[in-house]
């Protein structure tokens, strides 16, 4: 009798736990690991002949990094670390340095990474705002 209440509790580890109360209609979401996404970049921007990129894809952890901070401290503080983690640091580091770069070309780099990041986040957001 030993054995049989060995394999049942081994079972019972395989097993994934039910909620309390019941089933649920909705399967887990499984999510790959990292060293399963390839990362594929494209220019975003030159300084002279310097090439700088982005994701193609910017990971949408990305985005609730920026969401997070965004609610703790404005969307005009928290976009310095999203350009960051974005373009990485020689990029940013450029741009920084950059005596040529205008308000209105930092002001479109801003707009894409955020557009980028953010996916149709912004759009829904009003849609279901308005009703």
């Amino acid at each position: 009798m030993a054995s049989t209440t060995r394999q049942t509790a081994a079972a019972r580890k395989r097993t994934p736990a039910k909620p309390a109360g019941g089933a649920v209609d909705f399967e887990p979401i499984r999510i790959a690991a990292d060293d399963n996404v390839p990362e594929e970049r494209v220019p975003l921007f030159y300084i002279g002949d310097t090439e700088y990129t982005i994701p193609k894809t910017i990971p949408k952890g990305v985005a609730l990094q920026y969401l997070r901070k965004a609610a703790q401290v404005g969307h005009e503080l928290a976009t310095a670390p999203l350009l960051i983690r974005v373009l990485g640091e020689d990029a940013y580091t450029a741009l920084e340095e950059s005596n040529a770069l205008t308000s209105e070309q930092l002001e479109s780099i801003i707009d894409i990474i955020v557009k980028q990041a953010l996916g149709n986040q912004e759009d829904k957001g009003g849609k279901a705002g308005r009703g």
